[in-house]
């Protein structure tokens, strides 16, 4: 499964399989149509595999960046098409979330959302499943710790002209950069689970997800 994740200014891209795992990150900042095919083709020859290896797709599908959701979505769907395998729309603070579930009281995930403003959502562990509570939230980054609680993991890609510090007041834990850094090794096996239970392909449907305000809206 090749995994793609073009949600912000940090893309990344999977080769996984049950056996097998390599990631590739970078900063695209803006240069995602440039970049990413080339990123795709240099990760295949370092694994020494090529696009016939390929038998599914998973993508961000957002929250994220406007320009880069949409260079992510267009190249899974192409390479879906052109290679006749399933393409799967995956939530980006799902992907966030992930590699905490078993170990947090409560998570709140988020993204980056432009111009000092992130997009979160915020995860309990309910009858034994972590699940998202409520709708994400677009708010600005000063506010991100507002209301998450005692013993809340926040993980997500900080802005850079943000200060971290923000965040420590003592009731919220904020992991080490490569703690809460967004890898495309838990997209790809959100999304190989998903192929392995024999769900449907996306490619059709999925378009990407943008939240304004308090709303989630396409």
């Amino acid at each position: 499964m090749l995994a793609i994740d073009t949600s912000t200014d940090t893309s990344s891209i999977a080769l996984y399989s049950a056996s097998h795992l390599s990631e590739l990150s970078w900063h695209a900042g803006r240069n995602q149509t440039q970049t990413l095919l080339v990123q795709i083709e240099h990760l295949l020859t370092l694994n020494r595999l090529t696009l016939e290896h390929i038998g599914a797709v998973a993508v961000t599908v957002g929250p994220g960046m406007f320009n880069g959701l949409r260079v992510g979505l267009s190249t899974a769907k192409g390479l879906g098409f052109g290679r006749s395998v399933p393409v799967y729309g995956i939530d980006t603070l799902d992907v966030t979330a992930y590699p905490h579930r078993t170990s947090a009281e409560s998570i709140r995930a988020f993204v980056p959302a432009g111009r000092g403003r992130v997009v979160s959502g915020d995860y309990r562990k309910r009858s034994g499943r972590w699940t998202r509570s409520g709708d994400p939230q677009n708010r600005d980054f000063s506010e991100i710790a507002a209301g998450a609680g005692a013993n809340t993991v926040i993980i997500g890609e900080i802005p850079s002209a943000v200060d971290p510090d923000l965040l420590e007041n003592g009731s919220e834990l904020l992991p080490l950069l490569s703690l809460r850094a967004r890898r495309p090794g838990n997209l790809a096996e959100l999304g190989w689970r998903r192929w392995k239970a024999g769900e449907p392909d996306e490619s059709a449907t999925i378009e990407p997800l943008y939240v304004h305000g308090t709303r989630r809206a396409t």
